[in-house]
This record gives C-alpha cells, sequence and structure tokens, in this order.
C-alpha cells in the first residue's frame, strides 16, 4: 500500500511538473519585488526620500545625468526653433501693421475725397438752384417786356448794358425781336444783332 501511496505522489509531481522559469519567478522574483516594495513604504513613512536618495548612487545618478543632458540639448534645440518662430511672427505681425496704417491713410483720404465731392455737389446744386431762381426772375421780367410796346422795350434797352439787352432780346421771340430792332438805332441795332447771332 506504502509502494501504491508513492506512486500515486510522484505521478501528480509530475502532471505540475515547475518549470525552471516559474520557479525563479515564484521564488526569487516575487519575493524579491515583495520585500523592495515593504522597504519602500518604510522608509518613506520614516520620511527619508528614496529619490534623492537613489540620485546619489553613482550608477542612477550618471544614468539621469545622461537623461537630463538629452532632455536639455533637446529643450536647447526647442527654445531655438520657438525663438525663430516667434521672430518670424514678429516679421508678420510687423508687415501687417504696416498694411493696417496704409489701410488707415487710404480710409482717411477717400472720406477726405468723399467730403470735397459732397461740398462740390451742394455747390452745383446751390447753383443750379441760383440758376433757376434768376432763370424764373428773368423770365417774369422778359414777360414784362413782352407785354410793352416794342419803342418802349426799345428805349430800355439802350440804356442798359449789351450784355443785359442780348439776355433780354435772346429770350424773346425773333418777330419780337425783329419789331424791337427796327426801333433801335440802326448802329445799335446792328450791334446787337452781331452779339445775338454769336451767343446763338
Amino acid at each position: 500500500m506504502a509502494k501504491k501511496k508513492k506512486a500515486a505522489y510522484a505521478d501528480r509531481e509530475e502532471g505540475k511538473g515547475y518549470g525552471v522559469f516559474q520557479w525563479i519567478i515564484f521564488m526569487i522574483v516575487i519575493p524579491l519585488l515583495f520585500a523592495l516594495l515593504v522597504t519602500l513604504i518604510v522608509m518613506t513613512v520614516a520620511g527619508i526620500n528614496v529619490l534623492e536618495k537613489a540620485k546619489e548612487l553613482p550608477v542612477i545618478s550618471q544614468i539621469m545625468d545622461e537623461e537630463s543632458a538629452d532632455n536639455g540639448k533637446e529643450n536647447n534645440e526647442r527654445v531655438a526653433l520657438l525663438k525663430e518662430e516667434a521672430k518670424q511672427k514678429d516679421v508678420k505681425i510687423q508687415e501687417l501693421e504696416k498694411e493696417l496704417e496704409q489701410s488707415k491713410r487710404e480710409v482717411e483720404e477717400l472720406l477726405t475725397e468723399k467730403d470735397r465731392l459732397e461740398l462740390e455737389i451742394q455747390k452745383m446744386k446751390e447753383q443750379e438752384k441760383e440758376k433757376e431762381e434768376k432763370k424764373a426772375q428773368d423770365r417774369s421780367i422778359i414777360s414784362t417786356y413782352e407785354s410793352m410796346s416794342p419803342k418802349n422795350v426799345a428805349n430800355i434797352l439802350v440804356n442798359l448794358t449789351d450784355d443785359e439787352a442780348v439776355e433780354i432780346l435772346s429770350e424773346m421771340s425773333t418777330d419780337q425781336q425783329a419789331d424791337i430792332l427796327e426801333k433801335l438805332p440802326p448802329e445799335t441795332a446792328a450791334k446787337y444783332t452781331g452779339l445775338l447771332s454769336g451767343s446763338s
């Protein structure tokens, strides 16, 4: 019976068959990690900064120095790139500011030109209005002269300036002009006829 038990136990052991790798993990690595974790916790509770102490070790400090040197080199390159980008952006900003100033000047010039043109339009409207008023006034004067006899009109025209006389005559019909010119002295009639033909 003892032989049977030994044989059954041996069969069971062969079925389990722990390998060397499993044995190393279970017997060495896991207990070592557990011990390391417990040590870290105890040291942290005791107030010891484990990372500072680790930096004091020559191998770890050398690795950290190499990493910081690599990081410093990368950071310096990155800083140089960022400075170059900042310079380019400053140049672009200055160009845009110049364009903005130029645009502001152009807008001011256009607004000044607009104001000047509006003033000119206003003056032209006022002049046109004055001309219309003068025409209406002249029309009423002309209608007065048209209602008068040609002899009376001729006597009045002789006392006016040549321009005024020609202006009055030019507003009248050709029949009325002929009647008035007949009543004028011949040299005056000739002068007014010449001025009338020149004005028309």
